[in-house]
């Protein structure tokens, strides 16, 4: 009788143990995804925003300085360089305008033919990562690492976020093994525009390369932006946005 009341006791702590681990794994989990959900609120565009782009590179990168227009509705990104390419960038699909047509465009394609790639600008939801975990937390922020959520050229993500401004402040890019960082992109210099805050400073630092590229955005609220530059149809067509 002793030993069947132990065997139930041991039974029961183990249980007891396994419940309050579940716990803390479902409140951790229920925690994250509440995170990630109050990121990509803020990165939503409402109401619609316009950036203007300065883009520079060093040291000595075989890049044009050059500019460019980033006009944001919603969860989608309208980009336009100056004299070069146009794109719309959404959840898990971003589309180029080339050789008068609209296409997919490839995981990998650069902005503006610097080291930063349209998929680096593709605003946050909770789906642009698969099966996130924490794996820190600290003064930094919280650490999220995942899987891309859509197509990509990159294997494995490591989001550093603000939990108070709710805002990626550092990614960390994994290219072709899970071991291979290849590139840091940091956000900083974050302004007010319409409630939301949005980077006024990303430097892209390409780790093989040994260059930085850095896009200075100057944001400023566009709520007349018109809704045909969010239609994919018009895409292969200049928009006429009006200069800064």
């Amino acid at each position: 009788m002793r030993r069947g009341r132990r065997g139930r006791t041991t039974r029961a702590v183990a249980a007891a143990g396994l419940a309050v681990l579940l716990a803390g794994r479902t409140a951790e989990a229920r925690n994250l995804a509440e995170l990630l959900a109050a990121v990509a609120a803020n990165e939503r565009f409402e109401p619609p925003a316009r950036a203007d782009v300065t883009i520079a590179c060093t040291p000595d990168c075989p890049v044009v300085h050059s500019t460019a227009t980033l006009v944001g509705r919603g969860d989608t990104l309208y980009v336009e360089v100056k004299d070069g390419e146009r794109a719309l960038l959404g959840p898990g699909a971003v589309r180029v305008a080339a050789g008068g047509a609209v296409k997919d465009a490839p995981p990998g394609t650069a902005f503006a033919g610097t080291d930063v790639r349209l998929e680096d600008l593709v605003p946050f939801t909770p789906a642009s990562l698969a099966t996130p975990l924490v794996s820190d937390d600290g003064p930094a922020g919280v650490v999220v690492t995942a899987a891309p959520g859509g197509p990509s050229s990159y294997v494995l993500l490591v989001e550093t976020i603000d939990p108070d401004r709710r805002i990626v402040t550092k990614t960390q890019e994994y290219e072709e093994s899970i071991g291979n960082l290849t590139r840091f992109l940091r956000r900083s210099a974050f302004t007010d525009v319409g409630g939301h805050l949005r980077p006024g400073e990303i430097a892209l630092e390409n780790l093989r390369k040994g260059t930085t590229t850095r896009l200075t955005l100057r944001w400023r609220p566009m709520p007349d932006a018109p809704p045909s530059l969010f239609d994919p149809s018009t895409l292969a067509k200049p928009a006429g946005l009006p200069a800064p």
